[in-house]
């Protein structure tokens, strides 16, 4: 699973704070290309895979809170 974010609206630090809080969820993987910070996702605990990617996106823009 790949998630984009667009650097002009979301911080690399949030992407990272996210990233840390749910490891032990998914395998993490990031790049940045272009306008874009893009995540990838591995090995997905399968009880939480439906929901994961809303549930990442609202805790990074949570963390820009921060």
């Amino acid at each position: 699973m790949e998630i984009k974010f667009d650097k002009k609206i979301y911080s690399l630090k949030a992407i990272k704070s996210a990233t840390q809080a749910y490891r032990g969820l998914a395998d993490f993987d990031f790049k940045q290309k272009g306008a874009y910070v893009q995540v990838e996702l591995k090995n997905i605990n399968k009880d939480i895979k439906e929901i994961i990617k809303d549930e990442f996106c609202n805790y990074v823009l949570f963390s820009m809170k921060l």
